[in-house]
């Protein structure tokens, strides 16, 4: 009786083979939200200094309607690679977005250049882009010159 007796304690005392995951769990979900929270900050955060662009190999423009340049002076103004001779006011910039505009329309491949001067203001360059984006205009980019000394 007593071997019995010593081998039903024995088979109490086995050790269990399950692994307890909750701890796991607790700490996958804690360290999921300090992602979540972190995460936008991290993304509020970031400073930008705009470098000068490459000097980059183009290929040929292709067949087709002659691009239309608009330059931003260095005083604010703006003018036209069709009349570079008149200088177009503040005052007059509708004008030339409703010119651009039709441009667009009339051929959607016509391609629309904005040069802004070194010494132009930013918001001059940045305003007249988004107004023609937002008028319709897809064909518009902005026009960089080499940076001297080549490649970074």
């Amino acid at each position: 009786m007593q071997s019995q007796g010593f081998r039903n304690q024995r088979q109490k005392k086995r050790l269990m083979s399950e692994i307890n995951v909750v701890p796991y769990i607790d700490v996958t979900l804690v360290l999921l939200i300090i992602f979540m929270v972190t995460a936008p900050i991290v993304q509020q955060a970031v400073t930008v200094d705009l470098p000068q662009t490459p000097e980059v190999k183009t290929q040929s423009l292709p067949e087709g309607p002659k691009p239309f340049v608009i330059t931003v002076t260095g005083d604010g103004l703006y003018k036209t690679s069709e009349q570079p001779d008149l200088t177009i006011s503040n005052q007059d910039l509708e004008r030339l977005v409703v010119e651009v505009v039709a441009r667009s329309q009339l051929n959607a491949k016509q391609v629309i250049y904005i040069q802004g001067d070194k010494n132009a203001p930013y918001g001059k360059v940045v305003h007249l882009f988004v107004l023609l984006k937002a008028n319709g205009v897809d064909n518009v980019s902005l026009m960089t010159e080499p940076q001297a000394g080549g490649n970074l």
